[in-house]
């Protein structure tokens, strides 16, 4: 029915190719997110997390990204000696909202650390890989943000080299989009 519309009688203007070139545009910022997770503790032990990332909807419910990680830690032991170390690397995720509240979640991490077990060289870094998945729900803080709470699983826990305790890791942060 639209077709036998001549835009001469309704007042309708074709769209020019800079009101295609805005829409197009427009769009891609829609699904550009950024976020991230941000943890602190001063004091002794003093423990700094800072882990910004930026991603992309692919589709409605699906979210891929990169980032970065770095974390310090400094301990003083007394009469034993100070230790502090900074660890840093890389992140990737790909997070599925199965419903606007609940998703699952993919990540792989690659961190340079400290090889603790090198006795010969103590400040020798080695790269490890991390492959996490889990759970987790979202709670949204406004129209472009929210708070996502996460339990994740590191499949590749390793008590000799993992920077991570427990193979069950809870993680909490923000997700937002530019519009």
């Amino acid at each position: 029915m639209k077709a036998q519309t001549d835009s001469v009688y309704t007042g309708d203007k074709p769209p020019t190719a800079k009101d295609r070139t805005k829409k197009t545009n427009q769009e891609w910022e829609e699904k550009v997110t950024f976020g991230g997770n941000f943890q602190a503790y001063f004091g002794n032990p003093t423990f700094i997390y800072i882990s910004p990332s930026i991603g992309y909807l692919l589709q409605k419910n699906l979210n891929v990204g990169i980032g970065f990680i770095y974390n310090y830690t400094k301990v003083d032991y007394g009469a034993y000696g100070k230790y502090s170390q900074s660890i840093y690397g890389g992140h990737s995720y790909a997070r599925y909202n199965i419903t606007p509240s609940f998703f699952v979640q993919g990540q792989y991490d690659k961190l340079l650390q400290p090889d603790l077990y090198n006795f010969y060289n103590p400040k020798k870094k080695i790269w490890i890989d991390y492959v996490l998945a889990g759970v987790g729900y979202s709670q949204p803080l406004g129209e472009l943000l929210v708070l996502n709470t996460a339990l994740m699983y590191n499949f590749t826990h390793s008590p000799k080299y993992s920077i991570y305790p427990s193979p069950l890791i809870f993680q909490i942060g923000v997700v937002g989009r530019l519009r």
